[in-house]
């Protein structure tokens, strides 16, 4: 689908004093956004980037340029200063550029053409409005300059006919310049291109040929006319440049016959070069017709046909906005932005109401599936999740389905926000300043903060923000599934329960964290972080209230090489009796008007970083965040669909609960002396024991069998390892005094039996630990007995795996034998829990 994108950049003030300001240009460029946004007239899609650095413009123009499409239509103007160097390059000077360093702190002419020149689009319209703008066109660019006396015919295309989409078979690059290379754009005269090309648009003037449509050529033989008419002097040339085209090029429809009553304005007096012109009282004749528009225009656009309300206003246009529910409040702010902004130029009156609701991801994606009726369970989604969404803003870009191409009209990128650390200002940690701006990765962070004050982390089914740390975290779904378990899920289990945070997303965790005011930090976003220190009320029911006292404020911790979460606004197309015109025209202007600046604007304002737009208040310091991210570092992509299968496999196994039943030997060879002589084997096993227990999460099972003599026994059931299992297992074998034969296949048998009587799908493992051969005679349990059971041994004292049929026991089973030191089992216990995890991932 061809789009019609349009990018302004305007530059009024300076940082440096070489540079004088000029005035108007900011307003100029907001009449041309106007008329270029108007469905009407210009129909694009309109960006505009007002006193930008010059990194900030550089970024935008090549995105505008790279991310573009054959069919689209792009228009640039760019208005302020321009510069040429000593070997005549252009340059055009944004906000921080220093006329001694043009070559790194100015725009290069050069630079943009290679971007025209690498863009797939094929239909460019380039208008500068600077000083020796024809420069442009001079060297060995995309464009070759063919001058105004050389002009592609203006006449009507055959079957062309006004209102009809961009004609697909048009191509080509234009360029049309206030002045000439070596003429300057006089401060006196300053805006007055910009502002005869919204005349020539506005009024529909600029339609030479009166055949419905303004194209490039026409815009310029207008443009020059007007501009050799109004001048106080004539000091400035216009330029026509162009280069491979075919056909012509639209760039507005005629809106002759939008306003036919609307005159043109007043030719200004003759004045002093040096003397702005006067804007005196309007003459009567001129007057009255504008009193009579601007009264039948008040309350109008696109409602203009709607009921009126009070004050003889429309009836505001119903927009239906459906958003994700960790970022409720902030989405309302930035619809209250949108309406005002709107309300604004429709004189006071509210011409649209943004309804923002809420709505799960996996209900919105299911009900895009199924049309928003009825589901296969029954489930109404307009009765049970809301209206039809004429707008989508999911919690991160990764959220949007690529299954719903018939019902999702466009996806829009408005903006990111670094996935942070955000540790309460009272868990103070060494070097905690210098390791904030992206020193540490993001399983580093954990481990210096976490092994302190412990880290929560959302939930993983329920939260985007939560899935994209996992994928970190877990290296892209590459990390050992032991160490997924046991350094990072366990830990984070253990301080959300410990904390009795919620099992939810990060509003969930924020507002548990405004209620308890503790030391734990929490895995979230920069704008989390940002609002949290405002005193934003967290959404999710949460109570919002004064902003968190000194030691209860979250200071941002970004680690390296961590992914920023996307957001987007995604437009939705619905059939019209769902979706009236009215409100997907509202919609389409919410949405354009997100990547414009007002909208920019207030997407900072709710603390995110908006694209094309720096860094600015409330993302600082005094909220708790450092503006100045990425720090010159390198910020991967979101995890592609691959790496999230991956991750979330791992993450299933590494949450997956264990249940555990250690078999442990106390036939009388358990009484041996180690080398430590005040420790026997038993004491050391039951050790071990204890060492396994805290490997444990809350969610995991774990018992305690013996056997020794003739039997085996529980002397503690199967059951979750809860808060304290290292105490449940060392009561439980306090009294045990080893001795008699070996019965270790009785105990592997009733083991097996016992871990197989539980519920659900746990891992079921047996772990036995002992120091020699079954000596009870009885035969070795056959598959069916320990089906479903992995048996790993731990070797000790005058075994060892080498043994056939200690080998036989666990490889048949799906285990592992391992054999441990004279002293200690922590590095078979070791080996042998990673053993447990890497089998279930397999």
């Amino acid at each position: 689908m061809s789009r019609r994108r349009a990018l302004i950049i305007a530059t009024e003030s300076y940082q440096s004093r070489a540079f004088a300001p000029l005035p108007g240009t900011a307003r100029d460029a907001a009449e041309l956004e106007r008329v270029l946004g108007d469905p009407r007239i210009g129909d694009f899609e309109v960006t505009v980037l007002q006193d930008a650095t010059v990194r900030a413009a550089g970024l935008m123009v090549r995105d505008f340029f790279s991310h573009a499409d054959p069919d689209d239509m792009l228009l640039l103007h760019i208005s302020g200063h321009g510069e040429r160097d000593s070997d005549g390059n252009l340059y055009f000077v944004n906000h921080d550029t220093m006329r001694d360093s043009l070559w790194v702190t100015g725009l290069k002419a050069d630079h943009i053409s290679a971007e025209i020149r690498d863009s797939p689009a094929r239909r460019i319209v380039v208008l500068l409005d600077c000083c020796y703008a024809g420069a442009f066109v001079q060297h060995d660019g995309v464009l070759a300059g063919l001058g105004p006396e050389k002009p592609p015919a203006s006449t009507p295309m055959p079957g062309y006919k006004a209102g009809n989409p961009d004609d697909r078979h048009h191509r080509g690059e234009v360029v049309i310049t206030a002045a000439t290379s070596i003429e300057h754009a006089y401060e006196s005269d300053a805006g007055l291109f910009t502002r005869c090309v919204v005349h020539g648009l506005e009024t529909g003037r600029a339609d030479m040929n009166r055949d419905g449509a303004v194209d490039s050529y026409e815009l310029y033989q207008y443009v020059a006319a007007r501009m050799r008419r109004d001048a106080a002097t004539p000091r400035q040339s216009p330029t026509y440049s162009a280069h491979r085209m075919q056909g012509i090029l639209r760039i507005a429809h005629s809106a002759r016959d939008l306003a036919p009553d609307r005159p043109p304005p007043p030719r200004p007096a003759p004045a002093p070069a040096t003397v702005p012109r006067g804007r005196g009282p309007l003459p009567r004749r001129v007057l009255l017709p504008l009193l009579v528009v601007a009264g039948l225009l008040c309350g109008c656009g696109i409602q203009a046909d709607g009921a009126v309300a009070g004050g003889g206003c429309p009836a505001p246009a119903q927009v239906r906005v459906a958003a994700a529910p960790g970022g409720l409040g902030a989405y309302r702010e930035v619809a209250a932005g949108f309406e005002g902004w709107v309300a604004e130029r429709q004189h006071g009156c509210r011409a649209v109401d943004l309804y923002v609701y809420p709505a799960a991801v996996d209900d919105l994606t299911e009900g895009l599936r199924r049309g928003w009726g009825v589901g296969g369970d029954g489930r109404d989604y307009l009765r049970d999740v809301g209206p039809h969404p004429d707008v989508w803003l999911p919690a991160a870009a990764d959220e949007v389905p690529p299954d719903s191409r018939d019902v999702i009209d466009r996806v829009e990128l408005i903006g990111q926000t670094p996935i942070v650390l955000g540790v309460p200002a009272r868990a103070r940690i060494p070097g905690d300043e210098e390791q904030r701006p992206s020193v540490l990765s993001l399983p580093a962070l954990l481990a210096a903060v976490g092994g302190r004050h412990g880290v929560v982390r959302g939930d993983f089914a329920g939260s985007a923000v939560a899935r994209m740390a996992t994928a970190t975290l877990y290296q892209d779904g590459t990390l050992d599934p032991a160490l997924a378990r046991t350094d990072i899920e366990q830990p984070l289990e253990r301080f959300l329960d410990s904390g009795g945070y919620p099992v939810g997303d990060e509003a969930a965790l924020l507002c548990h964290q405004r209620r308890v005011r503790g030391s734990t930090a929490v895995l979230l976003t920069e704008q989390q972080v940002v609002r949290f220190n405002r005193g934003d009320a967290p959404d999710g029911g949460c109570v919002g209230g004064a902003a968190p006292a000194a030691g209860d404020r979250l200071h941002a911790f970004y680690p390296a090489t961590t992914p920023a979460v996307r957001q987007v606004a995604v437009t939705l197309n619905w059939p019209r009796s769902a979706q009236g015109g009215t409100a997907r025209s509202y919609a389409a202007w919410f949405v354009r008007w997100l990547r414009q600046k007002p909208g920019r604007q207030a997407l900072l304002r709710s603390g995110l970083r908006p694209i094309g737009l720096d860094a600015a208040d409330p993302i600082g310091p005094a909220n708790g965040a450092l503006a100045d991210w990425p720090f010159a570092h390198w910020v991967p992509g979101e995890p592609n669909a691959l790496t999230r299968r991956d991750v979330a496999a791992l993450y299933a196994a590494a949450r997956r609960p264990g249940r555990f039943l250690v078999a442990l030997d106390a036939s009388g060879s358990m009484n041996t002396v180690t080398a430590d002589p005040d420790r026997t084997r038993f004491e050391v096993a039951a050790a071990a024991v204890e060492q396994a227990a805290s490997r444990l999460g809350r969610r995991d099972e774990l018992g305690l069998l013996t056997f020794s003599g003739r039997s085996a026994r529980e002397v503690l059931p199967i059951a979750a390892a809860g808060g304290d299992p290292v105490g449940r297992v060392r009561r439980s074998a306090a009294g045990i005094r080893p001795a008699g034969d070996t019965p270790l296949y009785e105990a592997v048998r009733r083991g097996a039996a016992a871990l197989r009587a539980g519920p659900g799908d746990a891992q079921r493992t047996l772990v036995v630990l002992t120091d020699g051969k079954d000596t009870s005679g009885q035969p070795r349990p056959s598959a069916a007995q320990t089906a479903g059971v992995r048996i790993f041994v731990i070797a000790v004292g005058d075994v060892s795996c080498a043994d056939a049929a200690l080998a036989a026991l666990t490889t048949d089973s799906g285990g592992r034998c391992f054999d441990a030191g004279p002293d200690s089992l922590q590095p078979a216990l070791t080996s042998m829990f990673r053993a447990v995890w890497d089998m279930e991932g397999d």
